[in-house]
């Protein structure tokens, strides 16, 4: 299985930025790496990294959103839209939709269905806040999210699947190897309950606070198939870094 490294810049980045960032990229980054890459940047700023990453492997994808194609909703991005623009990922579920923008549960599995319906990858995000682990709820959680997520899902179809503590995003923090190892292990059990020919096979990846410095060994782990980067994303250097301290 390959491996991969998404950086979400999350609301970070100005048009100039994101244009330096990407020849950067291109000047930094061996064409055989490429395609390990993908860059999730504000909705704004999309079109000039499409255009920056013109003729590369690189890809990039949509921070979130809706599950409909077009419509009143004021301020939502359109699956279509994505597709159309040339978006191979969309992201689903990050913690902050959750738990700042207080999406439910029940959008993720909606949002799955309609990102494969255009044919962009959907990334869905599951993870547990401090309360939740510190009182044992982690795997009540983590297969609630997931199984609601995947609730509309077409395993013949790519899906990817991202696990995130809520306490390790952004805060410094990060899972150790026993903990990541524990819950990929048991994501991976349910993706294979869920679909036998899939399952083994749906990419899993790791976000909370990766750096090149503590990546190697979370990158080592049998059902560790990548990460999503946040903070670290946002240099070229700290992403390359990651990526060839994880497959060196």
């Amino acid at each position: 299985m390959s491996f991969y490294v998404f950086g979400n810049w999350k609301m970070n980045k100005t048009i100039q930025e994101t244009g330096e960032y990407a020849r950067e990229f291109r000047e930094k980054v061996k064409d055989s790496e490429q395609s390990a890459f993908c860059i999730f940047p504000p909705a704004l700023v999309a079109y000039q990294l499409v255009e920056g990453f013109k003729s590369t492997q690189v890809s990039w994808g949509g921070q979130n959103c809706y599950f409909k194609d077009s419509g009143a909703f004021t301020g939502e991005n359109s699956p279509a839209l994505l597709s159309e623009m040339g978006a191979s990922y969309c992201l689903v579920g990050h913690s902050e939709r959750r738990h700042v923008f207080l999406e439910p549960d029940e959008f993720m599995g909606q949002k799955v269905k309609a990102l494969q319906d255009c044919g962009v990858t959907p990334v869905l995000c599951v993870g547990e806040t401090i309360d939740d682990r510190k009182w044992g709820r982690t795997n009540d959680v983590i297969t609630r999210q997931l199984k609601s997520g995947l609730s509309q899902v077409d395993f013949s179809k790519p899906v990817f699947v991202a696990y995130e503590p809520v306490w390790a995003i952004g805060t410094g923090e990060v899972a150790t190897i026993e903990q990541v190892a524990e819950v990929h292990n048991h994501l991976r059990d349910i993706l294979m309950e869920l679909s036998q020919d899939s399952g083994p096979s749906t990419p899993i990846l790791y976000g909370g606070s990766v750096k090149a410095a503590n990546c190697a060994g979370l990158a080592k782990l049998k059902e560790v198939n990548g990460f999503l980067v946040g903070g670290a994303s946002l240099k070229v250097d700290d992403l390359l870094d990651i990526y060839r301290n994880s497959v060196g």
